[in-house]
């Protein structure tokens, strides 16, 4: 009778014309949950986030940001906690040089965490896969070089990568949480 029920959706926080139409989507299901009882207590959103433009990380956070963050706002509005439950990043556009697109997985993880942990509402963080050796993102969506993507922590041989160095200080920088689980 405890048990914590989630709702658990692929949103992203990217901009896109079908991305707005889901996000519509995603607040009418969980204000219609709220009205009929449905007991559900969190959203869990999968968090695969995409580097998929050619442009300055910089300028993809400030398109993603501020929507996301109404996104955000609304759903904890309800009453829902919310939590990440399939976090990795698809570098299928970034450079091929190898340190460039670790910076820029690192950087835009990074950017997403830390407005993800400035909710005390979030409550689980998991990552979909640890060791880009076993990632599904290169059957599911390749890069057109061939090379292998690197949206996990660790890379192919289990060596910690930036985007690891970036997910432990964004946690590490998270607002202290009123009350532990």
């Amino acid at each position: 009778p405890h048990a914590e029920l989630d709702y658990i959706d692929y949103m992203r926080w990217e901009r896109g014309t079908e991305d707005e139409t889901h996000i519509k989507g995603v607040l009418k299901l969980l204000e219609g949950f709220r009205k009929r009882g449905t007991p559900v207590d969190t959203l869990g959103i999968q968090s695969h986030i995409r580097l998929l433009k050619d442009v300055a990380v910089a300028g993809i956070v400030r398109e993603s940001e501020r929507p996301w963050r109404d996104f955000i706002d609304a759903v904890v509005a309800m009453g829902y906690r919310i939590s990440i439950t399939e976090f990795d990043v698809n570098d299928r556009r970034t450079p091929s040089d190898i340190a460039t697109r670790d910076r820029r997985v690192a950087d835009y993880a990074g950017a997403y965490l830390d407005l993800m942990l400035s909710y005390p509402q979030l409550r689980d963080l998991v990552c979909w896969g640890l060791c880009d050796r076993y990632s599904w993102l290169p059957g599911f969506d390749p890069r057109p070089d061939g090379q292998p993507q690197r949206g996990l922590p660790f890379d192919m041989n289990f060596q910690p990568k930036p985007l690891r160095t970036a997910i432990a200080a964004s946690l590490r920088a998270a607002p202290a949480r009123a009350k532990a689980r």
